[in-house]
């Protein structure tokens, strides 16, 4: 808490001296005339004890124009004067005094009163030092929750990511919405890629992202930097400040995002594989049953061992051609089959509405992201 200001504006060498001795614990300005008084007012005093009898404008009028003031408009002021009068008394509560204390003055009476107001001006201090506390805890609670729906919104963004461009084009965008600077470096089978969220990356960044293998998982140094080290990413941040628990949920969610990538391009190649084994299969089948018939009708008419008019023959055909079509038609179903599975991962990588016009955004605003 600070310190008790006072501002003392009385011209009588002796009541200064006085008032010096019994208030030496506050910090105290002296002056000797009104117009002084208002210069010093200027420093936002706690309390102002105020003379009447003073050279130039008089304590009533001192008075007056520290109401008038930003400065001292609710700020006590105790009048203290030799005056004793009603009329006196009027005066000053007319012009804002708070209270009035006859001269020669009663030192336990003019202490108590000064106490008084000033545990009512430290009282206000430790409100306002409460309000104050409880504002920016607050702004920090609303900040910390923007922070984690940003993520949030990053999380479910990385389900329907489908490269690793994409995804550095997410990071990015929620880096930026909760005011990470950082370098990102992503490992993966088809080798690294690293870039930055303002499109640059010093020398000294690159060697550093080059040694951090023998660093630990999340390493702080310098005043604002960390190495956040996760099996398929290296982030190099520029401006941690208190949100290394924040960033380190933000890289789980990128290390789930990049697994999630590689397991969908590993499963889409296999269905690619699948789909082209099933097709060559069924043209193998196919051929191999179409000369298998031809052979067949061939063998039992060569043998000679049985001799079979025109609709016997052709009832023949119709067999073998029934079942030609049947098996065509199992062979047929492969092939749907891998449609049907392009298509379900063709819905499983389309995002809500709600979400695509988030991803939408992001992507444009990567436009400008470069690798290095």
């Amino acid at each position: 808490m600070q310190p008790i200001k006072l501002l003392i504006v009385e011209d009588d060498v002796t009541s200064q001296l006085m008032l010096k001795s019994m208030l030496e614990k506050y910090t105290l300005t002296v002056v000797d005339s009104g117009e002084a008084g208002i210069e010093a007012a200027e420093d936002t005093p706690d309390l102002v004890i105020l003379d009447i009898n003073l050279p130039g404008i008089d304590g009533y009028e001192t008075c007056r124009h520290l109401r008038s003031m930003e400065q001292t408009r609710t700020t006590p002021i105790i009048f203290l004067s030799s005056y004793t009068d009603l009329e006196d008394r009027l005066q000053a509560y007319g012009a804002g005094g708070n209270d009035y204390i006859s001269k020669p003055f009663d030192v336990t009476e003019l202490h108590t009163k000064i106490e008084l107001y000033c545990k009512s001006v430290e009282k206000q201090q430790q409100t306002a030092q409460d309000l104050t506390t409880s504002r920016n805890l607050l702004m920090g609670l609303q900040t910390s929750t923007a922070k984690i729906q940003s993520i949030s919104r990053f999380i479910q963004a990385t389900l329907f990511c489908h490269d690793i461009d994409m995804l550095f084009q997410h990071f990015f965008k929620t880096a930026r919405e909760i005011g990470v600077g950082c370098v990102l470096q992503i490992h993966t089978a088809e080798g690294i890629e690293t870039c930055s969220s303002d499109g640059t990356i010093g020398t000294l960044e690159h060697e550093i992202l080059k040694m951090s293998s023998s660093m630990d998982r999340i390493h702080s140094f310098g005043q604002d930097r960390a190495i956040f080290r996760w099996g398929h990413a290296t982030l190099l941040t520029r401006t941690v400040g208190d949100m290394i628990d924040t960033i380190a949920l933000f890289m789980d969610a990128l290390e789930a995002g990049i697994k999630s990538v590689e397991s969908e391009s590993k499963l889409l190649a296999q269905v690619e594989t699948l789909g082209l084994q099933n097709s060559l299969v069924r043209d193998r089948v196919t051929d191999l049953f179409q000369l298998m018939n031809a052979d067949l009708k061939d063998a039992i008419l060569s043998l000679g061992l049985v001799s079979l008019d025109q609709d016997e023959e052709d009832r023949l055909h119709d067999l073998v051609d029934n079942f030609s079509q049947r098996i065509d038609t199992e062979l047929k179903t492969l092939g749907d089959n891998s449609h049907i599975m392009e298509k379900l991962i063709t819905e499983l990588r389309t995002p809500p509405p709600e979400l695509q016009a988030l991803m939408e955004t992001a992507s444009d605003e990567g436009d400008g992201i470069d690798l290095f």
